[in-house]
């Protein structure tokens, strides 16, 4: 049974009350979907819920009782399995994200990366939000929790309990988090427009309600292929967002923090420096608003109260970009590379300045969002397209006249070869027509031909004992063969060999591969260990306030590029150090300064 050891049900279950016999087809494809082991339940009135023992395994009987809502005990979850059909995006009632506006934003992002989400549900009666993603196909579910917890990452979601969760969760070293079970009471069909109530699953039959929601998975599911163009789109953005993040750190020395004033220059001083810049005057740009921009990226906030400044100037000189820093304009089309830069920039540069940024206040970012993507009126109904470079006339006509030059020296180096008769290498190709291996390589139509028939020619002029399968011995050590003995035909043998001799090569290439990998990770951990430690003083009880506040400052940064968790665990702790070190400087300061005034209070009595 599933929830005691030696239970006792008083509730007797017919499933041919609730589903017909000839519904055993779709009921089969509804309870393959569940992984029964480790499952989850909650008492009607209880309010917490619980794991069951790992031994125990949820029935299918169990599982029609609850969807049917005729469960006398329990509400019913289930882990995931290795695989799942499903994916769920969890939103809580209370949850930031509840709403029609980013509900809209959340689908239309997914759309675009090439999902298309399934259904949203009302999950239960207190009003949370499961959104569906279905699959024509199992998909392995570690891997689709990991693309959806990194898409949603880089697109500036917060995942965390209470406001965005993700299904499956496998977990790593755990059980996982279980998910409630769909079409249990409180469940319902929601609108996707408005969030609104479109079907309540009490006005449902059990039967109604399964065919409604199989309806739901077979009808609007995502093939294998849309998945892997899901992962591809997350590694374009992924790339993308790293390249930013290089750009937004170019210059910048944590630890070298110097507070800026704006000089008094005029607004003409201002357009002739911009002008010396760009060469001429970009149209519609603002001098005073471009160079506050600059002054920002350069030194970050140096103030309290600059953050919705700094979030306005330097929207305003990433669209123009510098061309006296080498940095490209993000203009039109490149909304989303502009607010990570401006995000970037506020984390990495913020100096402790705002309250908000260094606490990890995900609202005080959002602004960056709205800056970013602003337009004026006469471009909001326009597509934009991103700015693609233009090889000119000239270049395509020279790379066009240096191919047929390669081909021609390649086709008279396998001429020369044939002649020969011998069979040829790529070294040896190479050294004959004087090209690259790479050239070679897009011609392959020229010499690939030639060379396997010069191959094959030599292999035929060898005797048989070299290419048979039984042994290496010659026929004349061997004794006489049997006729159940088959012989290799001509060129098999040396064929799988250079097979063999490809795979070997491949793999080793691979496993070099990884080993430079793993050196370059280890380097940037040991860099930033370095970093610290060299910075790091023998006891923070010898620095002054000054000193204090740039290590904090400094650690704070590094806090976000930590190589690890550990990492950042051991960080995290030195920054809390020097924070209790700080506030108890500060309390020092005002007691001795409140003492100086009593003093001066009794000297004047």
């Amino acid at each position: 049974m599933a929830y005691s050891e030696t239970p006792s049900t008083p509730f007797k279950f017919n499933r041919k009350q609730f589903f017909p016999q000839d519904r055993n087809e779709l009921l089969a494809e509804f309870l393959s979907l569940f992984h029964r082991y480790d499952y989850i339940y909650k008492p009607l009135a209880g309010d917490s819920w619980l794991s069951a023992k790992s031994e125990w395994k949820l029935t299918d009987s169990e599982i029609l009782k609850a969807i049917s809502c005729v469960h006398p005990r329990f509400f019913l979850g289930c882990r995931s399995g290795k695989a799942t059909r499903f994916a769920v995006l969890d939103i809580d009632a209370k949850s930031k994200y509840h709403n029609p506006k980013e509900l809209k934003r959340l689908t239309s992002l997914l759309e675009a990366a090439g999902l298309t989400p399934g259904a949203l549900y009302r999950s239960s009666i207190s009003g949370g939000w499961h959104l569906y993603i279905f699959f024509q196909e199992s998909i392995a579910s570690l891997d689709l929790r990991r693309q959806l917890v990194q898409f949603l990452k880089l697109n500036g979601y917060d995942i965390s309990k209470g406001t965005l969760e993700v299904f499956p969760s496998p977990g790593e070293g755990s059980q996982g988090q279980g998910l409630r079970l769909p079409l249990q009471p409180g469940w319902a069909w929601l609108n996707f427009e408005t969030g609104d109530v479109r079907e309540e699953r009490s006005d449902l039959s059990p039967l109604q309600a399964l065919c409604a929601f199989m309806n739901d998975l077979n009808g609007d599911s995502n093939s294998f292929q849309d998945f892997r163009i899901f992962k591809a789109h997350i590694q374009n953005l992924a790339s993308r967002q790293e390249s930013v993040k290089q750009l937004t750190r170019r210059d910048y020395k944590p630890g070298k923090i110097l507070p800026f004033q704006k000089p008094a220059n005029t607004a003409l001083e201002h357009a002739q420096d911009i002008a010396a810049i760009f060469g001429a005057l970009p149209p519609g740009i603002n001098a005073d608003i471009w160079y506050g921009g600059r002054q920002y990226y350069e030194h970050g906030l140096t103030a309290p109260a600059q953050r919705a400044d700094a979030v306005f100037s330097l929207s305003h000189y990433l669209f123009y970009g510098d061309p006296s820093r080498n940095m490209p304009p993000l203009g039109y089309g490149y909304e989303q590379e502009r607010e990570w830069a401006i995000k970037q920039i506020l984390l990495d540069k913020h100096n402790g300045q705002s309250k908000d940024i260094s606490k990890g206040r995900p609202e005080a970012l959002t602004q960056a969002e709205r800056a970013a993507h602003w337009k004026p009126m006469h471009r909001r109904d326009k597509e934009e397209q991103r700015y693609e470079s233009q090889t000119p006339i000239s270049w395509k006509r020279e790379n066009a006249k240096r191919q047929l030059d390669a081909r021609k020296r390649i086709q008279e180096a396998v001429t020369q070869l044939e002649f020969a008769g011998k069979p040829f290498s790529i070294p040896d190709l190479k050294r004959l027509a004087k090209t690259s291996e790479r050239t070679l390589y897009k011609h392959q139509d020229l010499w690939k031909p030639a060379q396997n028939k010069l191959l094959q020619l030599r292999l035929t002029t060898f005797s048989h004992e070299y290419n048979a399968g039984v042994g290496a011995a010659c026929s004349e050590s061997k004794p006489p063969a049997s006729t159940l003995s088959e012989i290799m035909p001509l060129g098999r043998l040396a064929a799988r060999r250079v097979v063999y001799e490809l795979k070997m090569r491949t793999e080793r290439k691979s496993k070099e591969q990884l080993k430079q990998l793993e050196i370059n990770k280890a380097a940037e951990q040991e860099s930033w260990t370095r970093t610290i430690t060299n910075s790091l003083p023998e006891s923070l009880s010898d620095c002054d306030v000054k000193q204090l506040q740039t290590l904090l400052v400094l650690y704070i940064s590094l806090v976000m590029r930590s190589p690890d968790e550990e990492r950042e665990i051991w960080l995290r702790g030195i920054i809390s150090k020097i924070r209790a070190e700080l506030a108890q400087r500060v309390g020092v300061l005002k007691i001795a300064t409140a003492g100086i005034y009593e003093f001066h209070q009794l000297n004047s009595s």
